[in-house]
C-alpha cells in the first residue's frame, strides 16, 4: 500500500515535521486532560451514537443533533459517503485531497477530474458550473483547497450548490481547514444546509484542534436519507471514548481558536516574506494554515538531510516535481525551518 500523505515521521528521522497541516499549539489543555481521564473508562464500549458530542457539535454549528454524523476522522466519512452513494461518477478538482479519488475507487465509482489552472493560481472559477450536468453522482470541493490553500467565496459556492440541486448531484464540501481562516463566518456554507439538501459538509478535529492521533471528524447535512446510507457503511463504535470526550472539551475553547488564527495569520506572512527572499520560485495565495509554492526539485531530499520533513506535491494530480507544501508552525519552528533551508541549499 502506497502512503500518499504527509506526516510519515515513522520512516523518516526528522526533528521538524512541516509536511502536515496541524495546529502548532497542540491539543487544547482541557481536551488533553479529558482524553487522559477517558482512559479510565475504556473498559466499556464508547457510545456508538456519540450523543453527547453530537449535541455539542450541533449547538456550536447551529444545526440539529440528528443532522450530525461522527467519523474516525473526516477520511472515514469520505469513504462512507462514496459507499453510501453506491459508486457512480465523482467530480474532483486537480489538485486536491487524494482520499476523494481513493474513496471513489474503493466504492466502485469513477473519478473525473477538473483541472485547476496554474495561470489562475489554481483557484476555482465559475467555469466549473459547465460540467455539473447531471451525469455526476457527487462533486468534492475542499475549501480552502488542499494543497493550494486557495479559498472559494460563498457566492460561487452557492451557485455550485444550486447547480447540484438542479442536476441531482451531491456536493461534498470539505471545510476542515476553514476554521484557520479569519473569514470563516462569511465563507462557510453550514448556514446553507437547509437550502441545499444535496449538500454535506465535512469538518474534523484533526487539524484545527491538533489531535490527528485521536481520529475524530464529523459531517453535517439535512438529508436524512444520505446520512442513513453513510451510517450503514460504517462500523459501530467508530469513535473512541477519549476522542469523544476530548472533542466535547475542544468545542468549548473559543479562546484557543482565536489564538490559533492570530498565530497562523502572523506566521503565514513571516514565511511568505522569507520564501520570497530567494528560497521559493513562486508562492501561491493561501488562506489556510499552510503555504503552497514552487522551488528546486530536490528540496525535500535536501531538507531531509537537515532532519526537516516537508510535503512534496508531485503525487497530486495536475502537479509535478518542484511543487511543495509546508505547514505553518510556531515562530521558533518557522525560524528554524528557514535557517536549515538556507543551510541545505548552500550545500
Amino acid at each position: 500500500m502506497e502512503y500518499i500523505h504527509g506526516g510519515d515521521i515513522y520512516r523518516n528521522p526528522v526533528e521538524y515535521d512541516f509536511s502536515v497541516n496541524i495546529n502548532p499549539l497542540g491539543m487544547p489543555k482541557k481536551s488533553l486532560e479529558a482524553a487522559q481521564r477517558a482512559m479510565l473508562l475504556c473498559g466499556s464500549y464508547p457510545d456508538w451514537q456519540g450523543e453527547a458530542l453530537r449535541r455539542a457539535i450541533a449547538e456550536k454549528e447551529g444545526v440539529l443533533t440528528e443532522q450530525v454524523i461522527l467519523g474516525n476522522g473526516a477520511a472515514e466519512l469520505i469513504y462512507a459517503l462514496c459507499f453510501g452513494l453506491a459508486g457512480g461518477k465523482g467530480l474532483i478538482l486537480a489538485p486536491s485531497f487524494g482520499e476523494y479519488e481513493a474513496a471513489l475507487f474503493a466504492a466502485g465509482g469513477e473519478p473525473v477530474f477538473w483541472k485547476l489552472r496554474e495561470e489562475k493560481d489554481f483557484q476555482l472559477k465559475e467555469d466549473i458550473l459547465t460540467v455539473i450536468t447531471g451525469n455526476m453522482r457527487v462533486l468534492f470541493l475542499c475549501n480552502p483547497n488542499n494543497p493550494t490553500g486557495s479559498l472559494t467565496e460563498r457566492e460561487l459556492l452557492c451557485r455550485i450548490a444550486q447547480k447540484c440541486e438542479e442536476t441531482d448531484t451531491y456536493l461534498c464540501l470539505d471545510e476542515c481547514f476553514l476554521p484557520f481562516c479569519g473569514r470563516e463566518a462569511e465563507v462557510s456554507m453550514k448556514g446553507m444546509l437547509a437550502r441545499f439538501p444535496h449538500l454535506v459538509i465535512l469538518r474534523a478535529f484533526t487539524k484545527i484542534y491538533g489531535m490527528p492521533g485521536l481520529r475524530l471528524g464529523y459531517a453535517m447535512s439535512v438529508n436524512e436519507e444520505l446520512l442513513q446510507a453513510m451510517r450503514g457503511c460504517m462500523q459501530p463504535w467508530n469513535t473512541s471514548i477519549p476522542a469523544q470526550m476530548a472533542g466535547i472539551e475542544a468545542l468549548k475553547d473559543q479562546e484557543y481558536l482565536e489564538r490559533t488564527r492570530r498565530l497562523i495569520g502572523r506566521e503565514r506572512e513571516y514565511l511568505k516574506r522569507e520564501l520570497a527572499a530567494g528560497l521559493a520560485e513562486r508562492i501561491y495565495p493561501s488562506d489556510a494554515n499552510f503555504l503552497f509554492f514552487q522551488a528546486q526539485r530536490d528540496l525535500k531530499e535536501l531538507l531531509l538531510k537537515e532532519k526537516v520533513l516537508i510535503r512534496s506535491c508531485a503525487n497530486y494530480r495536475n502537479l509535478e516535481e518542484g511543487y511543495f507544501r509546508i505547514g505553518i508552525r510556531t515562530h521558533e519552528e518557522n525560524r528554524e525551518l528557514i535557517r536549515r533551508w538556507h543551510r541545505a541549499i548552500k550545500g
